[in-house]
Formats: C-alpha cells, structure tokens, sequence
C-alpha cells in the first residue's frame, strides 16, 4: 500500500478555546476538592513502578500512568485524563455530522462537556486516581475504530488503539469487555459483512492482542515477572463468599483435611468486601494463604462448587448481573479513610503532604456533595440506559442502521458486557456500572444534536442563536439602489 501523507490539521481559535474550556469543567470537582480524588486502591496503583511489585488486581500500566504524571500533586493526571475525555467526545461529535458544520462544533464540544460535567459520573472519574475512566474510553474508542474507520485520520486511529491497549492493561475487567466487544463485532460481520467491515474488526482484533502482550511485558519490565495480573481466583472467589455457595459447600464438605478453609467455616463473613479487606491477618482469607498461597484452594473449590451447584451459579450469576446494572451511584469510594494511599503517597511523594492532608475529601467533606449529584445522576443514567433499545426497535422498524443505531447497539452490549464482568467475576459495586453508564446519557445528547444541528428546519434556528453568542457575524444588508425615474 502506497504511503498517504496526513493532511494538515488545522484548528480555529475557537475550537481550541472550546477544548481548554472543556477540560476545566471536567477537573472541576477536582479542583474544588484541592486534590485528585483518591480511591481505597490508589495508593496500591502508585506504589507497583517504584516497588516493582505486583500486586492483585492493581496493574502495573496505571501505576506508570500515575508515577510518570505525579507532579506536582497528580495534577497531570487528572488533565491529561480530562483532555482524552474531551478528544474522545470530539471525535464522536465530528465523525456524527459535525464534520460538516465546523462552526458548531465548538459550541457543540463546550456544551455537551458541560451537560455531561453536571449530570454523570464522567468528570468524578477524569480527576480521580483512578483507571475506571478507561473503561468508558475503551468503549468509544472500539466503536470508533469499529464503524467509523474512514472517518478517522491514520494517526487518530492508531492513537484510539493505542488508548485501548492501554484501557485494557489497566484494567483486567476493562480488557474482557473489548473481548467480548471484538467478538460479537466478529460474530456480526459472520452473518452481515454489511454491518461490520473487516477492517473495523482488524483493528479491534489488534488492540485485543496488543493488550494480551503489553500486560505480561509491563509487569517483567518493572517485577521481572513475565506474568499476568494477580488475584483473579480471589476476586471471583470473594463472590461466592457473598452469595452464600462458600458456605453451602463448606457446610456439605468439611471436614476435610485438604480444605484449609473448613477451619475457618463459622468465621465466613457475608460480604465479598468482608472477606477480602476486613477481618484482618487471622481472618480466613489471610489464613488460607491469601493472594497468591490461598489461589489454588479458592480455584478447587470455585470449580468443586460449579459442578455440585450448578442450578445455583447460574442463580447467582443473574442476579449479580442484574444488580450490577442497576448500580451506578456517581462518587463511590470517594471517602476519607483511605488511609493506605495517603501511607503511599507519605512514603514515595512527601512533597506532596500538605496538599493532600488539606483536601475537603481528608476532612470528609464530599460526601453530601456527590450524594447531591446523585439525585439526578441515578434516574437519568438509568433512564438513558433502559431507553437505548428504543433506538434499535425503530431502526428494526425502520429498516435501516443509523450510526447512532450501531453506538446504542454497541453500548448495550458493553454494558452487559460489563456487569457480567464485574458482577460475576468480582462482586457489584456502584463504580464498576457509573463507569460505563455515564455514556448512555452522551448517545441520546448525539441524537438531540442531529435532530437540531443536521436537520434541515434547525439550521436557521442555530444559525441564529451563533450570530445571538458573537460566534457568527451578522449578514450583511445588500441594498438594490433604485432609480429615481425607474417606473414602477
């Protein structure tokens, strides 16, 4: 294939100023905190590059993230996590019909940004310390790689790659969604070529792979361990805890000699939570072994389980699925007694102490805050995410797929995707589905603007509010000169 040069971007005044803009409401909570929001695990992300370490469930991609942008006080971080945010939803605005209007698109990006800034979790996870943010990304990114390919310039698509190979090293969960995002595009484009094109589907697939290589190579760069992420048995395990098959087989098994855990079968706790983080260095989970000691009894008796209990796993599973959907609480986490990442930040950035210790989220002062936002955050990402099939109903009807048919279609399948994921391998927790969620409110704002800005009888209307804001001049009057003779 012959080499194509890659046109000249150009970028107007406006639009950069549109793009600064959008980044600053993004990293306001941020700001108004006095500091990134720090998370339980944050101080665990940090702490992988300069312990050279791993560490379950914690990759060593966004510990480099986080170590390479630390100064001064994490602040790159949440910028540099604000403008892909906002790159992201300018791509998906200009390749939606905005291409077409230019002098929209600013208006557009600074609009929408801000909607998206009041009423979701988006700018909660731009400024935390954090990889779930990634996780949202990761979906736009695929499906813009997916069916808006010739749209894209050479390097945005290597750029949007690259992105997800990073979303998913960051992230176990994140990398099993683009796998299950790769496969159904390949199931698709089995049974409609027409839907998905085989190109869109190469780049997915080599994201996939790239991901599947750059996880053990990170982590035997820094460790010296040519190995995956620890602690999946773990997490999965934690899940039976809670819904109560540990202690059911426990109860039908023990006592066993070859069952460390039949010692510990009245301490079970209820909680996944429980089991993993709270009861201690004499709790079952530490006593089994833990992490990496503990993983082949929790592996034994996760498959032991599935085979005597099968009617209940599938039982469990749907109902973890489904209550992963529903949880999608903006904020969760942000609280004050996440004591191991200020220890982290302590020891690797003590520059950094005085910042940290005076943030409104060391004196627990967000709290009330998010549970504010949260009245409207909930019903509208709820709302959003149970209208989506509406969209495919009347392309069904229709007879035809628009491309925010194929964004809605590709979301729900993320979503799914991600409960399972999380809410079956893991447990439900609110952060896993605000993640994703937020991005259903965002696909119905792009159908709002191609019912405005690209519809015919709208584009006067808009016209007109741009020329009302400054940003268009004012027509100019033509006056016909008449003649004072001219008969009439």
């Amino acid at each position: 294939m012959a080499f194509v040069r890659l046109p000249l971007l150009r970028v107007s005044p406006a639009m950069i100023a549109a793009f600064l803009a959008a980044i600053l409401l993004l990293i306001a909570p941020a700001i108004w905190n006095r500091f990134p929001f720090l998370f339980f695990d944050s101080g665990a992300y940090f702490e992988r590059t300069f312990d050279g370490s791993l560490s379950a469930g914690r990759s060593m991609a966004y510990g480099a993230w986080l170590a390479a942008l630390r100064l001064p006080n994490f602040w790159p971080v949440a910028i540099a996590q604000s403008a892909l945010s906002v790159w992201l939803i300018y791509l998906m605005l200009r390749t939606h019909g905005l291409r077409a209007r230019p002098v929209a698109l600013p208006v557009t990006l600074l609009l929408i940004v801000a909607f998206l800034a009041i009423a979701t979790a988006l700018p909660w996870f731009a400024g935390q310390l954090m990889p779930d943010l990634f996780a949202g990304l990761a979906v736009l990114s695929f499906y813009l790689i997916v069916f808006k390919r010739e749209e894209l310039h050479r390097v945005e698509r290597y750029a949007l790659i690259a992105l997800i190979v990073f979303a998913g090293a960051a992230h176990n969960a994140t990398f099993a969604v683009m796998i299950a995002l790769t496969a159904a595009a390949a199931f698709f484009f089995v049974i409609n070529r027409g839907i998905v094109k085989a190109a869109g589907l190469k780049l997915a697939a080599v994201a996939v792979l790239l991901t599947a290589l750059t996880v053990p190579s990170l982590n035997f760069s820094f460790s010296g361990q040519f190995a995956w992420t620890p602690g999946g048995a773990s997490f999965i395990f934690s899940r039976l805890v809670q819904d109560g098959i540990v202690a059911r087989y426990l109860a039908d098994n023990c006592p066993d000699r070859t069952i460390k855990l039949c010692k510990f079968e009245k301490q079970i706790p209820k909680t996944a939570d429980d089991f993993l983080w709270h009861q201690g260095p004499k709790g079952p989970f530490v006593s089994i072994g833990g992490w990496v000691d503990g993983a082949e009894e929790m592996k034994r008796i996760t498959l032991d389980s599935l085979l005597q209990y099968p009617g209940m796993h599938i039982r469990t599973a749907l109902y973890s699925t489904g209550l992963q959907l529903v949880r999608v609480k903006s904020g969760d986490g942000l609280v004050r007694e996440v004591w191991s990442a200020y220890e982290a930040i302590q020891r690797l950035a003590p520059e950094m102490n005085v910042a940290v210790n005076t943030s409104r989220q060391r004196f627990n002062l967000i709290g009330r805050t998010i549970e504010s936002f949260n009245t409207f955050h909930v019903p509208l990402a709820l709302g959003a995410m149970a209208l989506l099939p509406l969209l495919l109903l009347l392309a069904w009807r229709r007879g035809s797929l628009r491309d925010t048919d194929l964004l809605a279609a590709t979301l729900l399948l993320a979503l799914l995707a991600n409960a399972f994921v999380t809410g079956v391998l893991s447990n439900p927790h609110h952060r896993y589905g605000a993640r994703v969620a937020w991005i259903a409110p965002f696909v119905w704002s792009l159908v709002l603007i191609q019912l405005l800005v690209l519809r015919r009888e709208w584009q006067p209307v808009m016209t007109n509010w741009l020329i009302a804001l400054g940003l268009l001049p004012k027509p100019a009057t033509i006056e016909i000169p008449v003649e004072p003779n001219e008969k009439r």
